[in-house]
């Protein structure tokens, strides 16, 4: 079967071109057979959300010592490092050279985000069709300062209709009531921070659901309007 209809092969590439493992032709195949099938879209999205986090969270690993030796051997050059090291003015260029670039990695360094925390839970909210339409994911919510969620839109061309607002809301589960989150926007990567007494029911939530509100969000605390998305709460770590 082809990988328009076999859902085991369907993930399985997925997967693969998630982690990069699938090359050459089949990758630029299975690119251009994604852009016209939202459920593929949606499945790339969910290997995202599972493996990127881990990338993430890998620590970085140091060099070996001879490897700085063997490299600093190779630029110096045996032959011409002799007439080099009589060169003041060459030295006082390199010093030169040397504190501007330490200067420019410092501001680098300082201005480059965090690594985030991998992500604990991930929610694959669904359209009335069944079609994977939004990701919502978050980290364990104990390890970091602020509380927040990371929200991905699937569609391509979502719509908020004019004097409309799209909320978000934590199902805790059984006969609990839906606990509002806030509101969201259309683009297509989002943060949403997340109040901290909400945050330790977030690894407690049985799934995430959207409803079209009033602008300003619901006006009795609980949803008005149809609910557009919903999906359960998968724990990923």
């Amino acid at each position: 079967m082809t990988a328009r209809k076999d859902p085991a092969l369907r993930d399985l590439l997925a997967a693969e071109y998630v982690l990069g493992t699938l090359r050459g032709r089949g990758r630029a195949r299975f690119r251009a057979l994604a852009r016209y099938d939202p459920q593929l879209r949606g499945l790339i999205a969910q290997w995202e959300a599972r493996l990127v986090p881990l990338a993430q969270a890998a620590e970085p690993i140091a060099p070996p010592a001879h490897l700085r030796a063997a490299l600093l051997a190779r630029i110096a050059g045996a032959a011409r490092g002799a007439r080099w090291r009589e060169s003041l003015a060459l030295w006082r260029a390199l010093a030169a050279a040397g504190s501007a670039l330490a200067l420019v990695l410092a501001v680098l360094l300082a201005a480059a985000p965090r690594p985030e925390p991998p992500m604990a839970m991930i929610a694959v909210m669904s359209d009335e069709r069944g079609a994977p339409a939004m990701v919502v994911s978050w980290p364990p919510m104990k390890r970091v300062r602020e509380p927040y969620l990371r929200i991905r839109v699937l569609q391509e061309h979502p719509v908020m209709a004019p004097g409309t607002a799209w909320e978000l809301w934590m199902l805790p589960g059984g006969d609990a009531a839906p606990v509002s989150l806030g509101l969201i926007g259309t683009d297509a990567e989002q943060v949403l921070k997340v109040k901290p007494a909400l945050a330790g029911m977030m690894e407690k939530a049985w799934g995430v659901a959207m409803s079209v509100e009033p602008a300003g969000g619901s006006p009795t605390g609980a949803p008005t309007g149809p609910v557009l998305f919903k999906g359960q709460c998968v724990k990923i770590l």
